[in-house]
């Protein structure tokens, strides 16, 4: 696999769990793989027989976007000519690079190439989902329908899985390093949408969990809502279109979830006036929201 580069984005994560490096095999091409470490430590880089691996640790979490395009410069640099990038914890198995290899000898580089993303029962179709005012929806596993070159009108795909040719990579102008992590899949595919309506369904499935699947947790969904309302606020600016009925919906949902009016003052402040987070903010205060609702 010359041309590709692998990107595989952790936070708290040791290196030697990751899924993907568990399924090498001894016979297995060389690879290359870049790792880019939100975690506030750096952690030594254990070592895989036909494994290259590139390591930039950013003790800031500037989210999956920077990373990204981080990526994309280190493939730059080794020549490459793809990219692809996967999450922490997607099941993706290296055997699955040939079905991706496979798709591109025939499409080449007019299109990204994406996974079919399931829970673990095979139930939901997370992505491709339907997509409208920015609010996702699931596809039911049993009445999708599986299409070479699937259309992306009124849906979209997630990050996790992505296989970018760096000519599309450049001409979309790369992530939108604002967005760290909510939205960041949907700016990124909306660009992509105004160069080509379709995507090349590549046939595996990944096994993910989708953020708002795992039950109650007010601690981690109170301090992720500020970044979600900042996120609508700059893809409104970015796209320049509205996400207000995405920032509503999940205030409402948040309130009616925990019976908790505390969700409509970060609504007002982050979303309807702009306010946006400092460094300080995004690097401790989940930290800091848990411990003081521990110790409450």
């Amino acid at each position: 696999m010359p041309s590709l580069l692998i990107s595989i984005v952790i936070y708290n994560k040791p290196i030697k769990e990751l899924l993907l490096l568990k399924s090498l095999k001894n016979d297995e091409d060389k690879i290359d793989i870049f790792i880019y470490d939100n975690s506030k430590l750096p952690q030594e880089v254990p070592t895989f027989e036909n494994v290259n691996i590139y390591y930039e640790h950013d003790e800031n979490n500037s989210g999956v976007s920077r990373a990204y395009n981080q990526a994309y410069k280190k493939a730059k640099e080794l020549n490459k000519k793809l990219l692809l990038v996967l999450d922490q914890d997607s099941s993706f198995e290296l055997s699955f690079v040939e079905q991706y290899m496979k798709m591109h000898q025939v499409y080449k580089n007019d299109y990204i190439y994406a996974p079919i993303v399931c829970d673990e029962k095979k139930t939901k179709i997370y992505s491709p989902a339907f997509m409208s005012n920015f609010v996702g929806k699931v596809q039911s596993f049993e009445e999708f329908i599986y299409e070479e070159t699937y259309s992306l009108v009124g849906k979209s795909v997630i990050n996790s899985g992505l296989m970018i040719p760096l000519e599309i990579f450049e001409k979309i102008g790369g992530y939108n390093e604002k967005l760290r992590l909510d939205f960041s899949d949907v700016y990124f595919i909306e660009k992509y949408k105004e160069l080509n309506s379709k995507i090349v369904l590549v046939n595996v499935y990944l096994k993910h969990s989708i953020s708002g699947d795992e039950g109650k947790d007010f601690a981690r969904e109170y301090s992720r809502f500020r970044y979600y309302c900042s996120a609508c606020k700059e893809l409104e600016r970015a796209l320049n279109t509205s996400a207000f009925w995405s920032s509503s919906r999940r205030l409402i949902r948040l309130v009616l979830k925990y019976k908790r009016l505390s969700f409509i003052k970060i609504y007002f402040e982050y979303y309807l006036k702009g306010k946006e987070i400092w460094r300080f903010q995004y690097v401790w205060l989940p930290i800091m929201v848990k411990s003081i609702l521990k110790n409450s």
